[in-house]
């Protein structure tokens, strides 16, 4: 029972897991855009040398250096 229970647990962490990952957004210059799930677009700035990173669990964008990856 305790076999089935954690194969569910881990079944459902592998579906959840890559729809809470930022991913990069596009950028034109320092401002960055984004269509977010409910078709609304979502826009913010960033300083140069950034890239832009959106958040689709937290529905926001935010900035990170250009040598570190969106979390």
């Amino acid at each position: 029972m305790k076999l089935c229970i954690m194969f569910g647990v881990a079944i459902a962490l592998a579906l959840v897991a890559p729809m809470a990952s930022s991913t990069e957004a596009l950028a034109k210059g320092s401002r960055c855009a984004v269509k977010n799930m409910d078709g609304k677009r979502i826009t913010w700035r960033c300083k140069a040398g950034q890239k832009c990173c959106f958040d689709w669990l937290a529905n926001k964008g935010a900035c990170v250096a250009a040598s570190e990856i969106c979390l």
